[in-house]
């Protein structure tokens, strides 16, 4: 017996994109997750621009996670000339990501996957829905402030540079923001508990044998530095993991997959607040720890859904260390100059829908002679097609609807930013 599922465009994601199932014997047969957007070809487009452009540049991949793109490009061009920036520039730019963090998991927990929980189509379609729409305003505008005051704006913001920030804010300037931080801090508990409570109703839906990859920083929970960790317990230096990982092309799509690389074939992977959380648990505060254990739910978790809470996790993450951060700050100069010159620099950070990979080839008068981008949706499209078909195989007995359904919030629980990973494909031509 065969059956088909077919989405023609997937809602309440970044982008655009489409997904057809195809089953034989109630067995996923084809799974192809459709990304028809447009290639946007960044990497090109930067090829002879001044290392002083990249950082702005990059930064328009996204209009969510701009800050993500400024901090791997940054640190990438810093590492091509071999820079290092004082601590305190280094505290404001885990500052501004804390601002990203938080703005871009309240965006997509309240808006986005939220709704599924509750069987709504619209976050917009339920009255009793609106007080969770009101919490994730609350939570984004708090992101959003940090990101105006460092950033100068809250959307693609300036003030990032090679060396540092263009202006840098005064004490009092963040001191401002501690008491509605504060109140932000003690709303993200609530958003917690309010996460892991929507797993008391819901059939278990565990993708086991995942492989979690993140970066891992002894001491404090990664976002700018690391070295990059496995569950399967192996760790790679930042240039090291780009030789093991690749991307590559499906027929399918307009965004390239990626993958661990195992002979001629490719080993998918996930990253994403649900590998951070699963690899670094233990670098949470004790606060935030506890608030986790209450809910019963305990860390590493398999099933991708729970990312939600995940999210829920590191927006208390962010707020906290915001106001530690914020606490021990006593100004900074704005930047330390770097000069232009040839090198090659590669870096990662983790953006809020995880490893976000920069690579630059500079030439001597600091101009891009080559660019790499691998954005986390790229890194996670494999993984996703791999848990759609898990999800088939487990509930065959569903509905033709029940199944598109659940496959809607399997791609929603990863947050995917198509946008972000259509940036290049190879294209060819053959005598065919």
């Amino acid at each position: 017996m065969k059956r088909r599922i077919n989405v023609e465009y997937l809602s309440r994601v970044e982008g655009e994109g489409a997904l057809t199932i195809e089953l034989l014997n109630g067995r996923a047969g084809r799974v192809d997750l459709r990304i028809f957007e447009a290639p946007r070809f960044f990497e090109p487009v930067l090829k002879g621009r001044s290392f002083q452009d990249v950082i702005d540049f990059t930064a328009r991949i996204c209009g969510i996670c701009p800050v993500a793109y400024q901090m791997s490009a940054v640190h990438a061009i810093e590492a091509a000339r071999g820079c290092s920036v004082p601590q305190p520039i280094q505290d404001l730019r885990r500052l501004m990501y804390c601002g990203e963090w938080i703005e871009s998991h309240a965006l997509h927990v309240h808006f986005l996957h939220g709704p599924d929980f509750y069987g709504l189509d619209s976050a917009w379609s339920k009255k009793d829905y609106l007080h969770i729409l009101q919490r994730g305003m609350k939570l984004k505008r708090l992101g959003n402030e940090l990101l105006a005051l460092l950033g100068g704006r809250a959307v693609h913001p300036v003030s990032v540079r090679p060396g540092g920030f263009f202006r840098v804010p005064d004490k009092t300037e963040l001191y401002s923001l501690l008491p509605v931080l504060g109140k932000g801090f003690e709303l993200s508990h609530e958003c917690i508990t309010w996460a892991a409570s929507l797993f008391e109703r819901k059939e278990a839906a565990e993708d086991t044998g995942s492989l979690f990859i993140s970066l891992h920083d002894p001491g404090s929970y990664p976002m700018n530095t690391g070295t990059v960790c496995t569950s399967d317990g192996i760790t790679y230096s930042m240039d090291a993991f780009t030789t093991v990982m690749e991307e590559y092309q499906v027929p399918h799509s307009n965004a390239l997959h990626a993958g661990i690389k195992k002979g001629t074939s490719h080993h998918s992977y996930m990253v994403g607040p649900l590998s951070r959380i699963n690899m670094n648990f233990e670098s949470l505060p004790e606060e935030i720890k506890e608030v986790v254990q209450r809910t019963g739910i305990s860390i590493p978790v398999n099933d991708i859904r729970m990312s939600i809470v995940a999210r829920c996790v590191e927006i208390s993450y962010a707020i906290h260390e915001a106001m530690n951060i914020i606490k021990k700050y006593d100004g900074a100069d704005p930047y330390i100059k770097v000069e232009p010159g040839e090198g090659k620099g590669l870096w990662i950070t983790e953006a809020p829908r995880g490893m976000l990979i920069h690579s630059y080839q500079f030439d001597r008068n600091g101009n891009v002679e080559n660019a790499r981008i691998i954005p986390p949706t790229s890194q996670n499209l494999a993984h996703i097609e791999s848990s759609l078909r898990n999800f088939i195989d487990r509930n065959n007995h569903l509905t033709t609807k029940a199944l598109r359904r659940g496959c809607e919030h399997i791609i929603r629980s990863y947050d995917p930013c198509i946008s972000c990973s259509v940036h290049l494909i190879d294209l060819s031509a053959g005598e065919n």
